[in-house]
């Protein structure tokens, strides 16, 4: 049987591509167009801020619309608002020093910043609902593997572009990317048969989609059919029916699902990885300017660390889905660790630069985790509901993890910032291995995602 992936290139996978090289290419300027304006160093950091602090503040807001309006149409209002507030962030560009083009500038950033949300969410919503729990860890560490590239590839662009143009350019080019990518969701991307309707449709036919978004073409088709023949053939002579592959709001006996429970612990690991994750991009330049080391080799090894973190996304989640979670959780959890551990006790060149490696190692073996274990503990209906409160609980490690590093490292020495964050990484290792199993036992999932039986239940 031919990988259901491929069904979803066209309408997820490419725009997301497309729409993260723009968004990559943008994030190092933002801070440099805000200086432009007018903003002190102090305000162009801020400017980051507020985004992040939106990220998290918007994200369960943001997941009730899109589970209100659909994926697909959400994708395309999200895709208008940060067009529109691109027009506005560049034309703020051509009024430096006045208070139109800062207010300007930082309501554009906002609603890039909510657009942004809703892409992320709404990809993760439709990925989750078109494919079987054993597909989902390839199916999302693919889709963090398009914005990892565009992270990678970005940044080389709007250099050029800088060069050649000036940063208005790089807000024009962002533009383009969202507009290519709003085109192909129009062409591609069609609903997917509501959960109540995946095995078969009111009148007792196959599923079709909502009667006014048309027929779904063949290539989604086939992913929706694939995700319903490996849910009959996973049943087998266990007598697990279709209803349970895809994640239910009952255990196999009909028990509620614990999702306050599950989600709380499932979130308390999750925020350490987070937190890891958010300050190695801290961690690596740092570090190396307390070694006294060039800003062309720090941003050597960040490139190179970057590279071996993006290659590895396909890998990383085909483990996840033949191993389980775990086998993507603790790689990247303790090798991450062992990596900070490795650059404070070798404080030398070497040491930094195979430290630097080792932690794009360790962050590309959990490539898509984050979203996969969402998907895994969403419910099949309102998932993207859910999955706001859930994009919440990450964004809110991602927003705090370079403030502790910054308050340690102010308190105590950057050393101590980083011994912090190695001890944190390992928490989060032992915290999962302890109770993610039964975590997911209590929501009738084994670790791949897969619904066990009553009687494995019951054990």
């Amino acid at each position: 049987m031919s990988s259901p992936l491929r069904a979803l290139a066209a309408p997820i996978y490419i725009p997301s591509l497309i729409y993260s090289i723009g968004n990559g290419a943008l994030q190092p300027v933002i801070v440099l167009a805000a200086l432009d304006i007018g903003f002190g160093e102090a305000g162009s950091s801020a400017v980051l801020g507020v985004a992040g602090v939106i990220g998290v503040f918007t994200a369960p807001l943001l997941g009730k619309f899109i589970t209100r309006v659909s994926d697909r149409r959400s994708l395309i209002i999200a895709s208008l608002l940060a067009l529109a507030a691109l027009a506005v962030s560049t034309t703020a560009l051509f009024f430096p020093g006045t208070f139109f083009a800062k207010a300007a500038f930082l309501l554009g950033i906002a609603i890039i910043a909510i657009s942004l949300n809703v892409w992320t969410l709404a990809r993760q919503a439709y990925i989750a609902d078109a494919l079987p729990g054993i597909w989902r860890g390839r199916g999302l560490s693919t889709l963090g593997g398009m914005l990892r590239l565009g992270v990678l590839v970005g940044p080389l662009i709007s250099t050029a572009l800088i060069a050649l143009w000036g940063l208005e350019s790089v807000f024009v080019m962002n533009a383009v990317t969202v507009a290519i990518s709003l085109a192909l969701i129009v062409r591609y991307l069609v609903p997917l048969p509501k959960p109540a309707e995946a095995s078969q449709g009111k009148d007792g036919s196959a599923p079709a989609a909502d009667a006014d978004q048309g027929e779904p073409s063949s290539a989604q088709s086939g992913t929706v059919e694939i995700a319903r023949t490996e849910a009959k053939d996973s049943a087998g002579a266990g007598g697990t029916s279709h209803k349970r592959y895809l994640p239910t709001d009952a255990h196999p006996g009909g028990v509620p699902r614990p999702e306050l429970k599950a989600t709380v612990i499932a979130g308390i690991g999750i925020t350490s990885l987070t937190i890891l994750r958010a300050n190695k991009n801290v961690i690596i330049p740092l570090w190396g300017t307390a070694l006294g080391l060039d800003n062309e080799l720090i941003t050597l090894a960040f490139a190179a660390s970057a590279l071996i973190d993006t290659v590895l996304f396909y890998p990383a989640g085909k483990l996840a889905d033949r191993k389980g979670r775990l086998w993507a959780l603790m790689p990247s959890l303790t090798i991450m660790s062992a990596a900070i551990i490795l650059m404070v006790s070798w404080g030398t060149v070497p040491g930094f630069f195979i430290g630097a490696a080792l932690l794009g190692f360790g962050n590309g073996f959990g490539s898509g985790i984050l979203m996969t274990l969402g998907a895994d503990l969403s419910p099949s209906t309102n998932r993207a509901t859910f999955l706001g409160y859930w994009q919440a609980i990450a964004n809110s490690g991602s927003a705090a993890g370079p403030f502790v590093v910054s308050g340690l490292t102010a308190a105590l020495g950057i050393s101590a910032g980083l011994w912090a964050t190695a001890g944190l990484g390992l928490f989060g290792a032992v915290w999962f291995r302890l109770l993610l199993p039964k975590t997911y036992a209590r929501l009738g999932l084994n670790l791949r995602g897969m619904p066990i039986q009553s009687r494995d239940f019951n054990r």
